[in-house]
């Protein structure tokens, strides 16, 4: 693979945001799914390539000074955020649902912060969709710890052996971490997967190598969704341990080059937008009370999807609104 990279330092790569946009408004859509082949499409890709284009953006951590500013930063932006999201919503349970006490709230609140899985066990409420900060939150720290004291490939190497056990161990015996622990060190290794890319393949002039590597295993990725074979991290759901791995590579390299080949335009000008905001729309999707108040509406999953999408993206549009005012008064003042 070449050595060149495309990432300019500074600057929005805008075939990433337009990649995460489509990831985003896919998660919205895949948790109205009910179409099975549809179903393993969304999700043959659509969480990990968070982690992955997570790395390829990163800055190269060297040092502890540098590892602790970046973690103090990530512990207020992400898992402090994470937290206050689960909070709001039980404060919605709270509000809009019949014997919903005070005392529920804050035991809830208080396992969700402990827990922060989506997969209430032990009799341990789960979190909805927060388990992905509370993921990604760690799986930065294990990435940029290891960025540290390793070189690439050991980090690497470590990273594959401690995702194998993991997997082999919520798959053999369903017992998973506070934290949702047990999840980080695969979410790591797609950031690693996406640090390597970003050294190793330059997406504006791919070689004839890597033209070949990305051909097989973006059909590789093809084949495992059209068999339903897909990953699912927040459920812990690993068929063949690497095999989903690997697709959810495919998958994402896939979704990649789709964003760099699609023209100027509307289109492309709305999925930087959501892209640019996807911290936003994670966070709307989670307390836009379908969850607690609306979804038992709409029998149509179709329907559902398409309703639930529209009502999100007003959402972000009124915040980036709202954003806008703030950032203009500060200005002013």
């Amino acid at each position: 693979m070449s050595s060149t990279t495309d990432r300019t330092k500074g600057k929005r790569l805008e075939w990433v945001d337009i990649a995460k946009g489509i990831a985003i408004l896919l998660m919205i859509i895949g948790h109205e799914v009910k179409n099975p082949h549809i179903y393993a499409l969304i999700f043959s890709f659509h969480m990990p390539l968070f982690f992955i284009l997570s790395g390829y953006t990163s800055s190269r951590i060297n040092n502890w000074s540098k590892f602790f500013y970046k973690q103090k930063k990530s512990f207020k932006k992400i898992w402090l955020l994470a937290i206050l999201m689960v909070i709001l919503l039980n404060i919605e349970y709270l509000i809009f649902t019949p014997n919903y006490s005070v005392q529920n709230f804050w035991y809830n609140v208080l396992q969700g912060t402990f827990w922060g899985s989506n997969i209430p066990v032990f009799g341990i409420i789960g979190v909805g969709v927060m388990w992905f900060m509370f993921v990604f939150f760690w799986s930065k720290l294990l990435f940029d710890m290891f960025q540290v004291l390793l070189s690439d490939i050991y980090s690497g190497m470590i990273l594959f052996v401690l995702s194998g056990v993991s997997m082999i161990w919520c798959q053999n015996f369903a017992h998973f971490l506070p934290q949702a622990l047990d999840i980080v060190p695969v979410a790591a290794l797609f950031m690693w997967v996406g640090a390597f890319t970003r050294k190793k393949v330059n997406f504006n002039n791919l070689n004839n190598l890597d033209k070949l590597i990305f051909t097989f295993i973006v059909l590789f990725w093809f084949i495992c969704f059209i068999c339903k074979i897909y990953i699912e991290l927040s459920v812990r759901h690993y068929p063949g341990l690497f095999i989903p791995v690997i697709e959810a590579l495919g998958g994402t390299f896939a979704i990649c080059l789709l964003s760099k080949w699609i023209p100027a335009g509307k289109v492309s000008e709305l999925l930087q937008n959501v892209g640019k905001h996807t911290l936003a729309v994670l966070c709307i999707h989670h307390l836009d009370l379908y969850w607690v108040t609306w979804q038992n509406y709409i029998q149509s999953w179709p329907l559902a999807a398409v309703v639930r999408l529209v009502v999100d993206l007003l959402l972000l549009v009124l915040f980036i609104y709202i954003q806008h005012l703030f950032t203009k008064r500060k200005e002013l003042a």
